[in-house]
């Protein structure tokens, strides 16, 4: 059973990136096609996550909300250190800030890595509210291995993407 879901969940991922438009839209129109992309992640996750755990109705409900949640934060985090990446960058290259202003851009930088760090922690104690000891190892086991496939598949080169597809 699992691996029919996971060949299911593959296949479907596959074929959605596979789609160059669909792709290469989330450079071309910026951050809509960004968040449909994460959307639908997401709900792939969530459609896997109830097949995995057998979760229904408002446990299953309980679980989506606990996992938006940090699902949120996470991305607010992400945009939060790539802006401050961004600004420790350019501040590199114009000289526009004191040592003292950069000490505390990096300062900056390493809290929100640690916050982001904190999130699958504090995630794991949340869902102890809904999930036995067992679900949840299960879980953890599950969340790694959905991020691994993910990266894969969006990572991997798309047909009739030259520039994905070219070597250095």
């Amino acid at each position: 059973m699992k691996v029919i879901n996971v060949t299911v969940l593959a296949l479907v991922l596959f074929g959605f990136f596979t789609n160059s438009s669909a792709f290469c839209g989330v450079f071309q129109h910026g951050n809509q096609r960004a968040k449909e992309i994460k959307e639908r992640l997401i709900t792939l996750r969530n459609w896997q996550l109830m097949e995995e755990l057998n979760l229904k109705g408002n446990r299953a409900q309980r679980v989506f909300d606990i996992l938006k949640r940090f699902d949120d934060e996470r991305e607010t985090l992400i945009m939060k250190r790539r802006r401050l990446l961004r600004k420790l960058k350019d501040a590199l290259e114009t000289g526009s800030m004191s040592d003292a202003q950069l000490k505390r851009l990096m300062t900056e930088i390493t809290e929100t890595n640690v916050a982001l760090a904190r999130i699958p922690q504090r995630e794991l104690r949340r869902l102890e509210q809904v999930f036995t000891p067992r679900e949840l190892a299960r879980y953890l086991l599950f969340s790694q291995r959905f991020a691994r496939q993910a990266r894969r598949l969006l990572a991997r080169p798309r047909p009739g993407n030259r520039r994905l597809n070219e070597g250095p």
